[in-house]
């Protein structure tokens, strides 16, 4: 199969818990440059150190790499997952998180990893227009976390001991425990906002200033940042902010925030920005606060991100799992789907005059 960093996580996720074998060709071959990147080698490295498959083509930059998991012998210990760069700790644990579920229900025992490298990423500056490169760590704990507790009933801990940028430095320890088997889930009513959270950083080297104004301070001489967007969105809705400052992480600082809007029916839907230069703390601040109310406002259940994360738990879940999608379909999402249906799952998703619903029966 053909495809860049997500199908190559997902596919690694599979083949792991499966115990497949799979080969990966032209491993991002529309990127500059093409091939492996650290943090994908480190996840590759990491998930076949995990379950004992074996690897074949893994060095950066290369364009295919093969994973085979046929005669897998799980690893004992604690394993850490180390990009060496600001390779992305969340985007690692995508590839991990199936088979540390998998491992726990197996073994009956909580499951432990530690991953280093970067925490909260976003584009370089100067090198094309801003981009959160990979979810916040924040974004994993207050949003993908919450949801797969209530969807599945694992139990899922996480510990920033560093946070770490563009440079990495940062160190990440997630703890899984499946007590039960995966079983399909039906979330489709999304019901009403009952909470909000957020969560803010600075790191030492960005101004003292810059973490209260990203959520309440003033710009054109009006009051701006993500606590006055959501307190005018949301006026009944109250918000529990966690703020932290933290380290430089390798010479690197950054600074963002995470949204996350919580409802009656377990439905977590979230948002985020990260600060640049040229850009206000304030309007940072609101950029994460609109993007919680947009993916509020498509009708799903889920926001966008979230959509094409779940379709792996779904695809490994027992049963046919149905999820009430938004307005939109990302292409983060059409991938992850299309990879679902060639690992054997089944995949359709269903007209609503209330919002398309996906339904995705498992493998297992």
């Amino acid at each position: 199969m053909i495809g860049g960093g997500q199908l190559l996580r997902n596919a690694v996720a599979y083949a792991a818990v499966l115990r497949r074998a799979v080969r990966i060709q032209n491993v991002r071959g529309g990127r500059t440059p093409p091939g492996l990147r650290p943090g994908h080698l480190a996840a590759l490295n990491a998930s076949a150190a995990f379950c004992g498959a074996q690897l074949a083509g893994a060095a950066v930059g290369s364009a295919e790499v093969a994973f085979d998991a046929r005669s897998a012998v799980a690893r004992a210990g604690e394993l850490v997952v180390d990009a060496g760069t600001g390779g992305s700790t969340m985007l690692m644990l995508q590839a991990l998180l199936p088979s540390m579920l998998a491992r726990s229900l197996a073994e009956g025992k909580e499951v432990e990893v530690v991953f280093k490298g970067g925490t909260n990423v976003c584009s370089p500056p100067g090198k094309g227009p801003f981009q959160i490169n990979a979810p916040q760590v924040d974004y994993t704990r207050l949003v993908l976390f919450p949801v797969l507790r209530h969807l599945f009933g694992v139990h899922l801990e996480m510990q920033v001991r560093h946070r770490g940028f563009l440079q990495g430095g940062g160190e990440v320890l997630v703890r899984a425990f499946a007590p039960k088997a995966l079983c399909a889930f039906e979330l489709l009513a999304r019901g009403e906002i009952c909470a909000a959270r957020g969560a803010a950083y600075r790191s030492a080297g960005v101004p003292k200033d810059v973490l209260p104004r990203m959520l309440e301070g003033e710009m054109k001489k009006r009051p701006a940042g993500a606590a006055v967007v959501l307190r005018e969105q949301l006026p009944e809705v109250s918000v529990q902010w966690d703020c932290e400052e933290c380290p430089s992480a390798e010479k690197s600082d950054a600074c963002g925030l995470v949204v996350a809007l919580e409802t009656t029916a377990g439905c977590v839907l979230g948002g985020d920005s990260m600060g640049r230069r040229g850009t206000s703390a304030e309007s940072v601040g609101e950029e994460a606060a609109h993007a919680a109310l947009a993916a509020l406002a498509t009708g799903g259940c889920c926001d966008e991100h979230l959509e094409d994360q779940l379709v792996v738990f779904m695809a490994l879940a027992r049963g046919t799992s149905r999820l009430r999608l938004g307005k939109q379909r990302s292409l983060h999402l059409q991938t992850a789907l299309w990879l679902a249906e060639g690992f054997g799952a089944s995949v359709r998703i269903v007209p609503d005059p209330d919002g398309d619903i996906l339904e995705v029966t498992g493998m297992l």
